[in-house]
């Protein structure tokens, strides 16, 4: 036989293979023991190990053999096994191209030179692979072995290649990629090519897969690990959401368990934080230590989220008072005296009619609503917290998403108007412009909706649309109706901003309109929070003919002084000073001297909430300017001015 008188046949070093094929196993180890949340990249980096370990396996087996002609080699196989490896190396490539990809996948929008690409290299690539093994390129047989060479080097040049195609991409599209990834490419990629042309220079060792399994290991520690607190030994919020996501698909039965301490997560406070630390991580063992059904979650220092998989409710209630027995020795126990909220709620079914974002949204609600100063608080969901707390989610959810659209035209938000009787003139010559919101075909008051728009700090994209409708609307009516002006409410966080003025005034001149006929409404309350601000809107808005009005006049902080300081133009009593003074004679006397003062300094007045005879006939008495109230009209789609306004000859 041609191999009968080799005697020492060459041996390839594969350190670097065995240490690859080591760390690719521990990955697939970590990722099923982790279980991190199943994302579409995820999918394809766990595609991607099973791959590298399988490639890494077949490259063994090549170079094996290639350093044991004379007991291992077969032509055939040997040729079949590069094929193999071949397949496996070019999957794995555009596995990994592929996961950069989806990592940016949503700002990317046009893939297909990604597509282009794609096409070419893969078509290279087999021409190259089909064309080598048809003439027997890829090995030759020598006295000592096989060389590889060709072989190791055809395989490192489309990596190097890929590499390369890689960081032009994530350059090109740098704008839009995370800089996480970017600083992940770009010296990933570099260090992967200079290993491949290390392998390409190097005969006898086989090292080429630390340049696939590297890549996948990094990904995985920077997107995909969840790690356990060194602390608590508590898995992080993505864990919660893997198995949160896995349980409803599974459709398992389970309840949510929230527990916070306020003075911890409390930044103003002053904590020996290694003490409680080690109590911390005490507690979290004793809560473990309760079932093997309890799965504990940290979301910050200081708070935890626990899930519960029982059927019934009675199970989890019987877990929360356990859990409640140990926060309170553990509150007890601590110097500092610290005190918990402690809120559960279930079950399941709710959670996969509204999702893991709604869940945890939920339990933060419950936190604010129920928790006490001082108090060490528990309480279990009832259905009228869901149903109360899903009204205010899914108007959370609209105003933000009318924050990020910013249509002028959003059909969301309604324009009402409300008519406001002139005394002098006997009949209606202005407005004043209400704004409503509609969600699901359902109408919410704006004494609900606003506090929600000013937490989510959406006021100010609320006026900006509303001031768009109010504009156009005045456009239309200004064509055929006589009428003075339409005014419209203003929040504090809109005049606190010194930039207001000029926003408002270029909203105002897109239309056809005369700017005198837009007023604006801003409280006593505004000023005497941020006066300097607020003043330095006016005084500019004042200047460009701007009409302002005081709004809810003696509901606030009254400082006459202060009122007469700045430039407003009509003063707007709030209705509870009205019934006050019709039933109250010292109050009408303080009314009746307030309209005359006012007059006196040249301003106008306005008395708003007059809903019956007897508050007109006082109203009419007192000699305010204006009247505005249900009595005279409600408030209706801003269209129905046509019927109050005077249409021109």
């Amino acid at each position: 036989m041609f191999f009968s008188n080799m005697r020492h046949a060459f041996k390839y070093d594969l350190f670097g293979e065995y240490a690859g094929l080591g760390l690719s196993v521990l990955l697939l180890v970590f990722m099923i023991v982790s279980k991190p949340k199943k994302t579409k990249a995820f999918i394809f980096l766990f595609s991607g190990t099973i791959l590298a370990v399988a490639a890494t396996i077949v490259q063994i087996a090549i170079a094996r053999i290639a350093g044991n002609v004379e007991e291992l080699y077969d032509r055939n196989v040997f040729t079949a096994l590069i094929a193999i490896f071949l397949t496996l190396y070019a999957i794995i490539l555009i596995d990994i191209f592929n996961y950069i990809v989806l990592l940016s996948e949503k700002k990317i929008k046009k893939r297909t030179v990604t597509a282009a690409i794609y096409i070419v290299i893969t078509m290279v690539y087999i021409i190259g692979a089909v064309r080598s093994i048809l003439l027997k390129l890829f090995f030759y047989v020598r006295s000592d072995g096989v060389d590889i060479t060709h072989f190791t080097r055809f395989y490192c040049t489309a990596g190097i290649l890929c590499a390369l195609v890689c960081m032009v991409i994530v350059f090109f599209r740098r704008s839009d990629i995370s800089r996480v990834i970017k600083r992940g490419v770009f010296i990933t990629a570099p260090i992967v090519i200079i290993v491949l042309i290390l392998q390409m220079q190097s005969r006898h060792m086989i090292f080429s897969a630390i340049t696939y399994v590297v890549p996948l290991f990094s990904f995985y520690l920077l997107f995909h690990s969840n790690p356990y607190d060194e602390i608590t030994g508590s898995q992080n919020i993505n864990a919660m959401e893997s198995r949160f996501l896995r349980n409803l698909k599974s459709k398992k039965t389970f309840y949510l368990a929230y527990f916070d301490f306020p003075q911890i997560i409390d930044s103003s406070s002053t904590h020996d934080y290694n003490a409680i630390s080690v109590m911390l991580a005490d507690l979290c063992r004793a809560i473990e230590r309760l079932s093997k059904r309890i799965y504990l979650y940290r979301v910050n220092y200081g708070t935890f989220l626990a899930i519960f998989e029982v059927k019934e409710r009675s199970d989890a209630e019987n877990y929360a008072e356990l859990i409640r027995d140990i926060l309170d020795k553990f509150c007890d126990n601590t110097v500092e005296q610290l005190h918990y909220f402690l809120g559960v709620c279930g079950d399941s079914k709710r959670f996969g009619t509204f999702g893991n974002k709604w869940t945890q949204s939920f339990m933060h609600y419950l936190r604010i609503k129920y928790s006490k100063d001082g108090e060490n608080v528990y309480y279990f969901a009832k259905g009228a917290d869901f149903r109360e707390f899903d009204e205010t989610y899914k108007i959370e959810q609209a105003l933000n998403d009318i924050r990020a659209t910013m249509n002028p035209d959003d059909e969301r938000i309604l324009c009402y108007a409300q008519p406001i009787y002139s005394v002098d003139n006997n009949s209606f010559r202005s407005a004043e412009a209400l704004m409503r919101l509609e969600i699901d075909g359902k109408m919410i008051p704006p004494d609900q909706f606003i506090k929600i728009a000013e937490k989510e700090g959406c006021i100010h994209a609320l006026t900006v649309i509303m001031m768009h409708k109010v504009c156009k609307a005045v456009e239309e009516l200004a064509r055929d109706y006589d009428f003075d002006a339409v005014t419209i409410n203003c929040s504090t966080m809109d005049f606190v901003d010194k930039h207001f003025h000029r926003e408002i005034m270029d909203i105002i001149h897109s239309y056809k309109i005369d700017q005198k006929m837009i007023r604006l409404e801003l409280t006593e309350t505004m000023m005497a929070e941020n006066y300097d601000a607020v003043r330095h809107n006016m005084d500019r808005l004042n200047r460009e003919g701007i009409q302002l009005y005081m709004d809810d006049f003696g509901t606030g902080y009254s400082n006459l002084e202060r009122v007469l300081d700045v430039p407003v133009q009509t003063i707007k009593f709030d209705k509870s000073l009205l019934y006050k003074s019709i039933e109250d004679k010292r109050v009408d006397d303080i009314i009746t001297f307030m309209i005359d003062m006012f007059k006196k300094n040249g301003f106008i007045t306005l008395v708003e909430g007059v809903e019956d005879e007897t508050q007109k006939k006082y109203s009419l008495e007192r000699g305010f300017d204006y009247i505005q109230g249900y009595h005279y009209a409600k408030p209706a789609p801003i269209d129905n001015l046509k019927k109050y306004f005077v249409k021109k000859s």
